[in-house]
């Protein structure tokens, strides 16, 4: 790091002195100008230093006297001299301008790379449509890194400024997925427009990682066939959640409320998922033993088994079986409480 940075203040002095050397070259340059016309034609200071200054300029103005055969050839050796100059000038500011901006693309690129490296146990987005855009906030809150794969550049720019790590790249292909850590990944969302992209964006990170939870968005019927073939551990169906969503807020308002509340805990309450540890304290004791209402304030509306069997409304009796899920309902100070009492904090 020291050595790189050693380098690119040695490139940028460099650039600084070739920049100041051109502009000694041209200053000369005007004052040959100057002191050839006083001497070939006899003119004053001030009128050959105009004489040099419009033909540098190449404004195409008149001559300021009569120009005599010597004068003419001089004239056109300051001419070409000028261009040469001004050429030079122009294409050591551009690449100048150039190179500091491929500096800066390239430190951003390798940064990210480096920051991406370090992540372990994040969520991978592939794609940053509208659909994405909401479900990566929304995770983000919770605290959860994200990685978004995105091939446009202007929406990958949109995720880096949402302050998302970003990888630019084909998501169907295994290097990108590898670019995003997806063997040290814990969820991949594949949220591609068709079917066939998220099919094999399923196949190659399953084959990365055999372990990834993976959710993918489904069209129609026979995609979420192909998907469930593929691998896909959850398929969300967009237009299906919609209607279903738009049906309920007709007949269920309150209800729908209840849970957009509860699912985003804008009022201080929620609803939380909570994995039991193998090693949790609270694994084989019944759900009476723990008193969680009296201990948490928090009540218990499912408990998921581990083979994904729902419990829903679980007795005082039901014993809290290693890997298990529990549904929590409660402020967001209880559920934290409860969380405690799970891991052991």
């Amino acid at each position: 790091m020291g050595n790189r940075r050693v380098v690119d203040e040695l490139d940028r002095r460099f650039t600084r002195r070739k920049i100041l050397f051109l502009v000694v070259i041209l200053v000369l340059v005007f004052a040959l100008g100057t002191l050839g016309y006083m001497k070939f034609e006899g003119w004053s200071a001030f009128d050959s230093f105009y004489m040099t200054v419009i033909t540098l300029a190449t404004i195409g103005y008149g001559e300021v006297h009569p120009l005599t055969t010597v004068g003419r050839v001089f004239t056109i050796f300051l001419i070409f001299a000028g261009l040469g100059i001004f050429t030079v000038m122009v294409g050591s500011v551009s690449q100048a301008v150039f190179d500091r901006q491929f500096f800066r693309i390239f430190d951003r690129s390798r940064k990210m790379r480096e920051q991406i490296e370090k992540v372990r146990d994040h969520t991978i987005f592939c794609g940053f449509s509208r659909l994405s855009r909401i479900a990566a906030v929304e995770l983000g809150r919770t605290g959860e890194r994200i990685v978004i794969i995105e091939s446009d550049q202007v929406r990958g720019r949109e995720a880096e400024h949402a302050g998302f790590l970003v990888v630019y790249g084909d998501a169907t292909l295994d290097e990108s997925l590898t670019a995003a850590g997806v063997v040290r990944a814990k969820r991949l969302v594949t949220l591609l427009p068709r079917d066939s992209d998220n099919v094999y964006v399923t196949l190659t990170a399953r084959e990365l990682n055999a372990s990834l939870y993976i959710v993918s968005r489904a069209e129609d019927e026979v995609g979420e066939k192909r998907l469930k073939q593929a691998g896909v551990n959850r398929i969300v169906s967009a237009y299906r959640l919609a209607a279903r969503k738009l049906a309920d807020g007709l007949m269920r308002p309150y209800i729908t409320d209840f849970f957009e509340i509860a699912g985003t805990g804008v009022a201080g309450w929620k609803i939380e998922e909570i994995k039991i540890p193998v090693v949790s304290g609270i694994c084989g004791k019944t759900l009476r033993d723990l008193a969680l209402r009296q201990t948490a304030n928090v009540s218990i509306a499912a408990i998921i088994s581990p083979d994904g069997q729902f419990q829903l409304n679980p007795q005082g009796d039901t014993v809290i079986a290693p890997e298990s899920t529990l549904i929590a309902i409660g402020w967001q100070a209880d559920i934290e409480t409860l969380e405690g009492l799970v891991f052991g904090e």
